[in-house]
């Protein structure tokens, strides 16, 4: 990585990588503490973390771990995939509007019933088709029974609709999905590891529909990142929507704790902590939101404070507990030597 003087970070807003990052000299150039960070990496090495990026108005703050390497990244596949979407509804390629029976779709018997073919694109974004077909990389004992729930009634998080997403958008597009997020996404954004051989899939026998998989290293994830830190936009392109990226972190879903979900993105609040908040007595809600992966793997955003974070796991099946990854979460931020967030804690 490249380094960046303290004195030029003073001179600048923001940030945009090339073919390799910028780093900060020292973390408290950027307001987090060295001491701090190196006792969040500790615990992460007890619990099972492989990899840590913080990046700063898009200069690196700090790594720590193996984050040049490519690995499975689980359901974070899921807010990849709605960032792509969104490229090509402003083309008018797909219509949110649209429903399962507009687009021809169906499954293996039992087939989609006529009321399961109402759901719409945006159901399937927003994890509420009710749709609870068995699909790939879906555990079958964790679903409901099937008609329970009517499209658009209840929020289920369900790989069946996440599945059909990447179905219909290489349907309608005619372009293979790993082609088109090459071509969109990480050639614009310069992405150091990622190669579309990278995408696979996977297939069960009682769905005619594969799960679309992603393996992706974690500096490659923090240039997702920082693209939705700008709304899209990266050095001077609008590469995807700005107002697809409001609509896709805006919570849709109220699942308690401050947590919600929106198109295929968790979303959460923070208070921010600092001497202004201190002094005035007065602390103002905010929002942040992650792409999430089995295992507590994460992209996660905080626009107020210019902050992306990833996060990565050994081994995504034994990943950190809940309450070791809120620790870790906590351990971070509290890095922060101006304004600590105090966030709301990190689901799967």
């Amino acid at each position: 990585m490249e380094r960046f003087s303290e004195m030029s970070m003073r001179c600048a807003d923001n940030y945009y990588p090339t073919s390799e990052w910028t780093m900060a000299n020292e973390p408290d150039d950027l307001g987090w503490s060295r001491a701090g960070l190196a006792n969040a990496y500790e615990f992460a090495a007890s619990i099972g973390s492989s990899a840590i990026m913080i990046v700063q108005n898009g200069l690196v703050v700090s790594t720590w771990g193996t984050v040049a390497d490519v690995t499975g990244i689980a359901s974070m596949r899921k807010s990849l995939l709605s960032a792509l979407i969104g490229t090509h509804e402003v083309e008018g390629t797909i219509d949110l509007n649209a429903t399962l029976a507009d687009l021809g779709i169906d499954d293996c018997e039992p087939a989609l019933t006529l009321a399961e073919k109402q759901a719409t694109v945006a159901d399937l974004l927003m994890s509420r088709s009710g749709i609870y077909h068995a699909a790939a990389d879906q555990n079958p004992a964790m679903l409901p029974p099937r008609g329970i729930h009517r499209p658009g009634e209840q929020w289920f998080y369900n790989n069946w609709s996440f599945n059909i997403l990447g179905v219909i958008l290489e349907r309608l597009t005619g372009v293979p999905i790993a082609e088109d997020f090459s071509r969109r996404i990480a050639q614009p954004l310069r992405m150091q590891d990622f190669q579309p051989q990278h995408f696979y899939f996977k297939t069960i026998p009682q769905s005619l529909h594969p799960a679309y998989k992603i393996r992706m290293s974690a500096r490659d994830l923090a240039r997702v990142g920082l693209l939705f830190m700008n709304s899209g936009r990266w050095d001077g392109v609008q590469l995807i929507p700005e107002e697809w990226v409001r609509r896709s972190v805006k919570p849709y879903t109220d699942l308690g704790r401050g947590a919600g979900f929106g198109y295929s993105w968790w979303t959460g609040r923070y208070i921010l902590r600092s001497t202004a908040t201190l002094v005035h007595r007065h602390q103002e809600e905010k929002q942040f939101y992650w792409a999430s992966g089995l295992g507590h793997q994460y992209i996660m955003v905080l626009p107020d404070i210019g902050t992306v974070m990833v996060h990565r796991v050994t081994d995504s099946d034994n990943g950190p507990r809940g309450e070791q990854i809120e620790q870790l979460q906590a351990m971070l931020l509290a890095s922060r030597t101006i304004g600590v967030p105090l966030t709301t804690p990190i689901t799967e």
